[in-house]
């Protein structure tokens, strides 16, 4: 017969495992760079760094990112690559508000799902690897 639970689950957490990056992954990140740094998802790309989207922007930058998410969560990419690169956990904070209105008007809760769980498997990424004067307090 088992005894009781010695760890404690709040503790105790498996860490995430995102990969590591190869010159495998190198095709894909280059043609995401392509798709990013080109019109037409350049301009709004640029805005959403910036923090100022317009109009239809968010939209456009959600699919484009749930498309890059679905390489990530099929391992058709090192995560580890794509969150390093890019802040995905913080577009994901930028544009939930509009994946969600686009999923109460459609109807369709699936929509951008990757976008949504990469932004989150980024968000503990991040906290495991934080930025350059992060762990020093700067």
């Amino acid at each position: 017969m088992a005894g009781p639970v010695t760890i404690d689950p709040e503790r105790h957490q498996r860490k995430a495992d995102f990969g590591f990056a190869t010159e495998r992954d190198l095709p894909a990140y280059l043609g995401i760079m392509g798709v990013l740094h080109r019109e037409p998802i350049n301009s709004s790309f640029a805005r959403l760094l910036a923090g100022q989207l317009k109009g239809e922007d968010g939209v456009a930058l959600a699919h484009v990112l749930e498309e890059i998410a679905v390489l990530a969560r099929h391992h058709l990419i090192a995560q580890d690559l794509l969150f390093d690169a890019f802040a995905i956990d913080r577009y994901w904070d930028q544009l939930a508000g509009v994946v969600g209105e686009i999923r109460s008007r459609t109807e369709n809760p699936k929509f951008c799902e990757n976008f949504e769980l990469c932004g989150d498997a980024a968000r503990l990424y991040r906290l495991d690897r934080p930025a350059l004067g992060e762990s020093e307090g700067l």
